[in-house]
């Protein structure tokens, strides 16, 4: 990977809380956490179930926050890693006391935290917000951050009508029953009506999180406590109307009012629904429900602009490759390549294409539409490309190929080197059975040979016997990869391998100027 460098980051700090055993141990528990947190979800994948997932996943992470908090806190602002990562860290972080000393200050992991929810898709960051009470962990910053964050967002009462029982759930947590009983009798009060007592009330628990409107959150939350009595704002005004009219609910979304159509509108279709609310669809949803629209003659428009790569490929998978969208997988792997600090004269691509590609049904076809993604940034990075796929079938940039069969790749190794290219990238999950440990073999005897063309390993999957992701060979560390514009995530591990003060250097360097600026988006990882 170090050829990849184009520069690194002198270090500007030392680990010097560490003794020499744990910096011995750090590096290889970063680059475990790395490949985990880039590669890892909550779902079962072709070879592991998902109890066996959650477990390694569990031991990784315990074993770099142990090492050091602050840069198991740093790490998880990387880009790449998985929102499933990012929602068990900060769990981690708010269920565990801090004792001793951290580079990192109180200020700035609570910063940390407030910049993970943030980017996480809201309903990700509820369902971490279960993981709290599920797990008991209600203390001081934890009530804070959950008040904060929901009382304090710009789409409340969107969240409000599309998340009710979620947001319901969240702030009874923080509250406890008590008290959030005692604020809905208090809020369904007129605020002229209230005693001071109550004023104080509201103030304490409410007002003070809320820096906009505070009677628009305060109806708000009267709603998502189950108050539905004269309310005047749209959305929750239409959440109640569409019980007796359908047509009023056409401002919600499709979910919300497909379960109001289940309750109480039987006569009513679920195209019906559709057709009503596809203004409202969110751009996730307009590629998610291309199908069902098709299926129900409704037309709901997307622009394939608004999606990364990745999610174009499944998408292509489930529905087929359309000029429009070939075009800009086209464009996006342009973008990406010339964002890469490295030029190739010429880049050979080893592509697996086993069935075990395809992924677990809960994942179905992510695997390889990740592989997809990444061989085509590659190929842009080379005046001239060769692609060879594991059965050694083409494979050209922007197209499709379906997973089958066996995992074969040493074959492939050998047609690619003999075309004698500046490196070789192999794309793979890291299962190779067709037979196991031929690849390796091959590499121990093109060295042996003197053929010194750089190799590169990675893997779109996570392996729970491995903690990480599973490398053909180990003169070939296998590299974590969840999407192209990620590809450096590999950069910063070698950086922790090589020298460890650099890795950290380059580390902070990252997040440091996200958590001073106090701004809510994971750090950008700098490729040149």
């Amino acid at each position: 990977m170090m050829e990849l460098v184009k520069s690194t980051t002198n270090p500007s700090v030392r680990m010097t809380n560490l003794s020499n055993e744990q910096r011995e141990l750090l590096p290889l528990a970063f680059g475990e956490f790395l490949d985990t947190a880039a590669t890892a979800t909550s779902r079962a994948t072709f070879y592991n179930t998902r109890a066996e997932q959650e477990a390694a996943i569990e031991s990784v992470h315990r074993e770099l926050f142990e090492l050091d908090r602050g840069v198991y806190a740093a790490s998880l602002m990387l880009p790449g890693l998985t929102d499933f990562s990012r929602q068990i860290g900060a769990v981690r972080l708010l269920r565990s006391t801090r004792t001793g000393e951290s580079w990192m200050t109180v200020p700035q992991e609570a910063t940390v935290l407030h910049s993970l929810l943030q980017a996480l898709p809201p309903q990700r960051m509820l369902k971490m917000f279960g993981m709290l009470r599920t797990q008991r962990i209600n203390n001081a910053r934890t009530r804070r951050l959950i008040l904060s964050t929901v009382l304090g967002a710009d789409n409340l009462e969107f969240w409000a009508v599309k998340y009710r029982r979620k947001l319901e759930t969240a702030l009874v947590h923080a509250w406890g029953r008590r008290t959030a009983s005692i604020l809905r009798a208090v809020l369904a009060k007129p605020i002229d009506d209230r005693t001071e007592k109550e004023r104080q009330i509201v103030q304490r628990h409410l007002g003070r999180f809320v820096d906009g409107n505070v009677e628009r959150v305060e109806q708000t939350v009267r709603f998502i406590l189950g108050d539905e009595e004269g309310l005047t704002l749209r959305r929750l005004a239409a959440y109640r109307d569409a019980k007796n009219d359908l047509v009023k609910g056409r401002c919600l979304p499709f979910e919300t009012l497909e379960g109001l159509r289940s309750r109480f509108h039987s006569d009513k279709t679920s195209a019906d629904v559709l057709e009503l609310t596809k203004s409202q669809l969110t751009t996730g949803q307009k590629i998610g429900m291309q199908r069902k629209a098709k299926e129900v003659n409704v037309e709901v428009e997307f622009d394939p602009a608004a999606y990364d790569t990745v999610r174009l490929y499944v998408y292509a998978y489930e529905m087929g490759l359309t000029d429009e969208i070939r075009d800009e997988l086209t464009r996006k792997a342009k973008s990406v390549a010339e964002r890469l600090p490295v030029r190739f004269e010429h880049a050979a691509i080893l592509l697996d294409v086993s069935a075990s590609m395809m992924g677990h049904d809960t994942q179905a076809m992510r695997p390889i539409s990740v592989a997809l993604a990444l061989r085509d940034v590659l190929a842009e990075t080379a005046e001239r490309s060769t692609i060879v796929t594991s059965d050694g079938r083409v494979a050209p940039a922007a197209e499709l190929i379906e997973p089958v069969g066996d995992t074969s790749l040493a074959v492939g190794l050998i047609t690619l080197l003999k075309r004698e290219p500046d490196v070789v990238f192999v794309l793979t999950d890291g299962y190779e059975n067709a037979p196991e440990g031929r690849f390796a073999e091959v590499i121990r005897v093109v060295r042996g040979m003197g053929i010194d063309t750089p190799i590169h390993q990675f893997s779109p999957v996570f392996a729970a016997e491995a903690r990480g992701v599973r490398s053909l060979s180990t003169a070939i560390p296998g590299l974590p990869v969840s999407k192209p514009e990620a590809i450096g995530l590999g950069l910063l591990k070698a950086l922790f391998e090589a020298d460890l003060d650099r890795g950290v250097a380059a580390l902070m360097s990252m997040v440091h100027p996200v958590i001073d600026a106090a701004q809510p988006q994971p750090a950008e990882l700098p490729l040149g």
